[in-house]
């Protein structure tokens, strides 16, 4: 007697929409000239998922890498009904110097009131990541990062154990198509990045791995 059942196959994943990425997946990104040239066209595998938690609400990020071996992260926004793909790079602080200068960018830090900060150069490499000038957004706030994928779980309570803490300070360019990403972690170490904003639209080909 044949047992058939044992001989089926499991379903291949499917992937329809990219909040449904896990490790180990792929995208591409459209071949357009708003990316820069390591980015357009480009197959991304995601290396890592982690989160970032606020008081009432959280983010996934997913952590991707390039054939190259460059890294990128990923946000998906929803505003007013519309979804977006935050791409963002983490800059080092020569490149921070490079791009506002050092007195300028001081004054996110130093000023009481939501600062506005003008970029001083843009190098070729960042040209799809800069705007001309970055407004914040509203003042510092503290989050808990979580280096783990909480999507199918039940977050901690916000100031438990289980998540590090760090200060964010955001800022955006006028058409809100840019960001700027300031996290401070305990013992003062600062984490600086450039954030591009672009339509869902522009991830395609979803290509799951052997999660499962």
């Amino acid at each position: 007697m044949f047992n058939f059942f044992k001989s089926k196959k499991e379903p291949e994943r499917q992937l329809n929409h990219p909040s449904e990425l896990k490790k180990g997946d792929m995208f591409s990104v459209i071949d357009s000239f708003a990316y820069p040239a390591w980015l357009k066209g480009e197959t991304l595998r995601v290396t890592a998922i982690q989160t970032y938690q606020y008081q009432h609400s959280s983010d996934t990020e997913f952590v991707l890498e390039t054939n190259s071996g460059q890294v990128v992260f990923l946000q998906i926004e929803q505003d007013d009904g519309e979804e977006w793909a935050n791409f963002s790079i983490k800059i080092q602080r020569n490149e921070v110097e490079e791009i506002f200068g050092l007195d300028e960018f001081a004054r996110i830090f130093d000023e009481e009131s939501l600062t506005h900060i003008t970029v001083q150069n843009t190098p070729d490499r960042f040209m799809q990541f800069l705007a001309k000038s970055y407004q914040q957004s509203e003042s510092p706030y503290v989050c808990y990062f979580h280096n783990k994928d909480y999507r199918n779980q039940t977050l901690p309570r916000y100031e438990q154990e289980g998540g590090e803490p760090c200060e964010m300070i955001c800022l955006a360019s006028d058409n809100e198509g840019f960001g700027l990403n300031i996290e401070i972690w305990d013992g003062g170490e600062t984490e600086v990045s450039l954030t591009l904003m672009r339509p869902m639209s522009d991830i395609v080909d979803l290509f799951p791995g052997d999660a499962k």
